[in-house]
């Protein structure tokens, strides 16, 4: 599959890096709007998305790194950092990135509740994660199993993507096939949730900011449901399975958990706030 688009001054521009670059911007452009929308300080959108930039990018790679090492890391260790051709571990992204913007929000607790600010910086997470889930499927790679060609959701990788290369090595494919078997359109199908949590993260806090950590609690229940269903579609290499189930999904079930608690304590807390204002 052709990854790449065009090459300037040596240097590969790659369907991937592109929309992982476009949903960035997306990211900044919308978070600038809804900060001035609630009268939240803009200045502080750039360090937040540089943090979230930085901590996610170096995260994901790093654990796809250590899922994944192997000869093409040893033998051209430059490959480490080639994070714009894929190969990136959404977890790792997402947990470093959040570690790094606790801490921040900690640091800010006598300015603000840190739910609150992490309650504003977790709408724009599915709207970046799915700006890089259409990259993954403009690569070819988080493919899913193979399907009905006459599914809603099949979709045929071409020749030389990660799909038609599997199929070839293991599935009996032709390797005079032009396409892969019919696959799962696990990108698209992720994508689409995650445009429509971000829509839902966006109207509420817009609409509800009464009690913060609502929205993270929402985020991670969501996104972790989400996540576990598209994990038992998919059919790409993923670093092995532990206790019948991948890495992600017990992420995700750590991560449910997380945002059930969360939810317990902002519910337990709003009902407190209100029986002290009652009286």
């Amino acid at each position: 599959m052709q990854s790449d688009l065009f090459s300037i001054f040596g240097f590969t521009i790659q369907r991937y890096g592109l929309m992982l670059a476009l949903g960035f911007i997306m990211c900044y452009f919308l978070s600038k709007r809804l900060a001035r929308q609630t009268g939240r300080n803009e200045n502080q959108i750039d360090f937040l998305l540089m943090t979230a930039i930085i901590g996610g990018v170096f995260g994901a790679r790093l654990v796809y790194v250590i899922q994944f090492w192997g000869p093409q890391f040893t033998q051209s260790p430059a490959q480490i950092f080639a994070f714009w051709s894929g190969g990136l571990v959404f977890y790792g992204g997402f947990l470093l990135a959040a570690l790094l913007i606790l801490i921040y929000a900690w640091m800010r607790r006598r300015e603000e509740s840190p739910l609150r600010l992490l309650d504003f910086c977790v709408v724009f997470v599915p709207l970046g994660h799915a700006f890089g889930r259409l990259g993954c499927f403009m690569h070819g790679c988080c493919f899913g199993g193979r399907c009905s060609a006459d599914n809603l959701f099949a979709v045929r990788f071409p020749k030389n993507s990660p799909a038609w290369t599997q199929h070839v090595r293991e599935c009996g494919l032709p390797a005079s096939s032009e396409f892969s078997f019919p696959v799962w359109s696990t990108q698209l199908m992720e994508a689409m949730g995650l445009f429509a949590l971000f829509g839902l993260l966006w109207w509420l806090y817009r609409c509800q900011r009464t009690r913060p950590g609502l929205l993270v609690a929402i985020y991670c229940m969501a996104y972790s449901i989400l996540r576990f269903i598209i994990e038992m579609l998919r059919d790409d290499p993923r670093g092995g399975v532990h206790f019948s189930l991948t890495f992600s999904q017990l992420v995700s079930l750590g991560l449910f958990g997380f945002g059930l608690a969360v939810l317990g304590y902002v519910l337990v807390k709003g009902s407190h706030n209100g029986t002290i204002e009652s009286k």
